[in-house]
């Protein structure tokens, strides 16, 4: 937990909260583990640093008046125009007690059954996972290097590390490859098309010649 995240204390105040995002900050939270609500100012720049090397699940200390706090970032708003952080909530973890987290699934390597027309079809981004904060894992790969047509790697596949717990039921699948679909040539339906038009035109002039 090297990482260290200096952040000020702020007025929970419309005014206050627009002067700090033209200075370069934005507005947070902290809460959690023996302590009050704390409203606080972060710098943006030093916020986007420190979250590139902890990642969403990871573990790092918020300074406030020389006092550091272990947290971890609990909710995140992203302004989805600008793309830069609208708040924050911090999370004050206490680092004997287990936590649950959402850790993303990252896939690596090829799998032989995509190259035979296979298709990858990754059905779980985020695993539910139940540690220490010190032991939440920053990601879970899964290696698509072994899977053919037909393959799948469920939760009950993973070899579960000594140091967290997937929470997700054993029969869920992470991802699998998919056999290609098989499509119904277009000339067929062309064809049923062109009967009912020729149906259609029969009836109309067999119709017109009873009339005459």
């Amino acid at each position: 937990m090297a990482e260290i995240l200096k952040a000020e204390s702020r007025e929970s105040t419309k005014s206050s909260v627009n002067r700090l995002r033209k200075e370069g900050f934005f507005p947070a939270v902290l809460y959690g583990d023996e302590i009050d609500n704390q409203p606080v100012a972060i710098e943006e720049k030093a916020f986007e640093k420190v979250y590139r090397q902890v990642g969403r699940s990871g573990v790092f200390s918020l300074e406030i008046k020389d006092e550091k706090h272990p947290v971890m970032v609990y909710d995140l708003q992203i302004d989805p125009i600008k793309n830069n952080v609208v708040h924050a909530d911090f999370f004050r973890v206490n680092m004997n007690v287990e936590v649950d987290a959402e850790i993303p699934v990252q896939l690596t390597g090829s799998a032989p059954g995509e190259k035979e027309g296979g298709i990858v079809s990754h059905m779980l981004y985020v695993l539910n996972v139940r540690a220490l904060p010190a032991d939440l894992p920053s990601n879970i790969e899964i290696s698509l290097d072994d899977l053919n047509i037909g393959d799948s790697v469920l939760v009950s596949d993973l070899k579960e590390s000594a140091n967290y717990t997937i929470m997700n039921a054993d029969e869920e699948a992470i991802v699998s490859v998919l056999a290609p679909s098989e499509e119904e040539p277009e000339e067929t339906e062309a064809t049923e098309e062109d009967e009912v038009s020729d149906e259609a035109e029969e009836t109309e002039e067999e119709s017109a010649g009873e009339e005459e």
